[in-house]
């Protein structure tokens, strides 16, 4: 079972490309009022999931190419950027890029990551040290052949002295028997956490939308989902030009699900396509799903 490695950074890390957070002010230690950051501290916990199609940009197409080709080059920049106006204290990637680009979106961010290798990578980006990190975290064994060929992984974060237990996946898109059986396997891995009176969040691309066989499977075991229909402009997180599914999901246990205080889905700024331009593109074909916790206690 593979291990990733954990990257440790400064809060005002400079990433290689000179591009620094803290001389804009996201990363400041001043919080201004009615700032993104201030709003992120007074609720506690912000986390955000999303499925970064390897950092490509959507859609790729005649009209937009030549724009979309000369922006790849600045990706760790867009990126860092447009999550930062969020200011997240956990992002979790599905499709991430390799773990150069993702190290160098973490340094521009000032936080910690740990990368999860598969088929399709996964990635925690984290303002809170990252105090163990498992790639394909199972009850025993090795992965099974045909399962989790894209991610699932494991890491524990550090968050004023409690231990948050976060768990990221990607799981099969198009069968569902494949599917089915690595829900099994995802539920036997997380059940003592889920049940813990600890902190926990599950979060990622799932490949099923609500009505799917999988997620009242979710539910029975004491996942509680973050979203709640009605929060934010759009109820779908696929695709990011037209959003019409929802398929990325922030679940969490009953213990930091009393403390949940919103959550929705970004389609909004650089996240989605302008329709009235057809050179516009978003920054993947997925759309962000972002919540807010209360402020944990210590344990």
């Amino acid at each position: 079972m593979l291990t990733p490695r954990i990257e440790q950074a400064d809060s005002v890390t400079i990433c290689r490309r000179g591009f620094l957070f803290a001389g804009t002010g996201l990363l400041g230690t001043a919080l201004l009022p009615g700032s993104a950051l201030a709003q992120a501290e007074q609720v506690g916990l912000r986390t955000l999931s999303y499925n970064v199609l390897a950092c490509k940009g959507y859609p790729e197409t005649e009209p937009n190419r030549a724009r979309l080709v000369q922006a790849r080059p600045q990706m760790v920049q867009r990126m860092a950027l447009e999550l930062g106006l969020y200011a997240p204290d956990i992002v979790t990637f599905q499709e991430s890029p390799s773990e150069e680009m993702v190290a160098a979106i973490a340094a521009a961010m000032g936080r910690h990551y740990t990368y999860f290798p598969g088929g399709f990578p996964g990635a925690v980006i984290s303002r809170f040290k990252i105090l163990e990190s498992q790639n394909c975290p199972l009850v025993q064994g090795p992965r099974p052949r045909g399962l989790f060929t894209r991610h699932w992984g494991r890491a524990v974060l550090d968050i004023s002295g409690s231990r948050l237990t976060l768990y990221s996946a990607h799981l099969h898109p198009s069968d569902a028997a494949v599917r089915a059986r690595e829900v099994t396997e995802a539920l036997a891995t997380m059940a003592a956490d889920v049940a813990a009176e600890g902190p926990l969040l599950f979060q990622g691309d799932l490949n099923h939308e609500p009505e799917g066989p999988e997620y009242p499977r979710w539910q029975a075991a004491g996942l509680v989902d973050a979203f709640v229909a009605g929060e934010g402009s759009t109820s779908f997180t696929i695709p990011s030009t037209s959003p019409r599914a929802r398929i990325d999901y922030i679940w969490s246990n009953a213990a930091l699900a009393a403390r949940r205080q919103a959550c929705r889905i970004l389609f909004e700024g650089a996240f989605r396509t302008n329709p009235a331009d057809e050179r516009s593109f978003a920054l993947s074909d997925h759309l962000p799903v972002v919540a807010d916790f209360a402020a944990l206690r210590r344990q």
